[in-house]
């Protein structure tokens, strides 16, 4: 059997309190130093306890040790810093299926979001990301399967728990998902650069729900078959030398504007 091993106060706490059922598990480690320090990680102590998961307690050599045998190849050094002392071993991450939730809690949802990614690679991108879409209240994040990072433990600290929280759907094809969310009502939003034709500034757009928006990776944004399949192109308008955001800086500005706007239409 293959584990996941999470680090992070704020990742490891919403393995209990926002758990959408995506992993079991199995150990919780903590340096032993942190104990009296922390009133979270005694916290976290006690509803592991409740739930009779193993607490394992290791010297800071020995908790060093652990994180090193198990840490992502790649992430090593920064595992190593932002660990917080507690490491929690788990299965390995267990994506929502798209179809069963288009036939169960989005069917006839009205006020329906959706997020879209399209060839983001940068984990520390998709991580904001991820944050972003719980600040806002998106119903699921969809990804490409083979063209976009995954459900890492790197993932999982830089969105401060959020990835335990949120329905993540990973699909093979992009395109095909746009049809398929076509047919089932959803108007489709992608998101480009302020002087692509066309584009329509997302303040300045009426939204229609349900709906899907589209981010795009970092160097080319989203791609020409996906951008022909949207039904609206949206941009964010910048005042200063910058003419453009990164994607995780759009993401937050434009989900924020979608759920602004929804708000004011509910209100008049």
């Amino acid at each position: 059997m293959l584990f996941d091993f999470l680090y992070g106060i704020n990742t490891v706490t919403s393995l209990f309190d926002v758990n959408a059922g995506h992993r079991k598990v199995y150990e919780i480690v903590i340096s032993s130093g942190k104990i009296k320090s922390s009133q979270r990680i005694n916290e976290i102590i006690r509803k592991a306890k409740t739930k009779s998961i193993p607490v394992l307690f290791l010297n800071h050599a020995g908790f060093l040790n652990y994180l090193k045998t198990n840490a992502e190849e790649h992430a090593i050094e920064a595992e190593l810093k932002s660990s917080q002392g507690i490491i929690a071993k788990t299965s390995q991450y267990s994506y929502s299926d798209l179809d069963h939730s288009l036939r169960n809690e989005l069917k006839g949802r009205r006020n329906s979001l959706l997020v879209i990614l399209d060839e983001v690679t940068d984990v520390g991108n998709f991580g904001s990301i991820l944050r972003n879409c719980s600040a806002f209240a998106a119903d699921g994040i969809i990804i490409s399967k083979n063209r976009c990072v995954g459900a890492s433990a790197r993932a999982g600290k830089i969105s401060s728990g959020a990835l335990e929280e949120l329905k993540i759907y990973s699909v093979v094809n992009i395109v095909s998902t746009i049809e398929k969310l076509k047919r089932e009502g959803f108007w489709i939003y992608g998101t480009t650069v302020p002087e692509k034709k066309g584009a329509v500034p997302a303040d300045k757009i009426s939204f229609t729900f349900p709906l899907a928006v589209i981010f795009g990776g970092e160097k080319k944004g989203i791609g020409n078959l996906v951008s022909k399949k949207c039904d609206f192109l949206i941009t964010v308008e910048t005042a200063g030398a910058m003419k453009s955001l990164n994607v995780s800086s759009a993401s937050a500005v434009i989900l924020y504007i979608i759920r602004h706007f929804e708000k004011e239409g509910l209100n008049n």
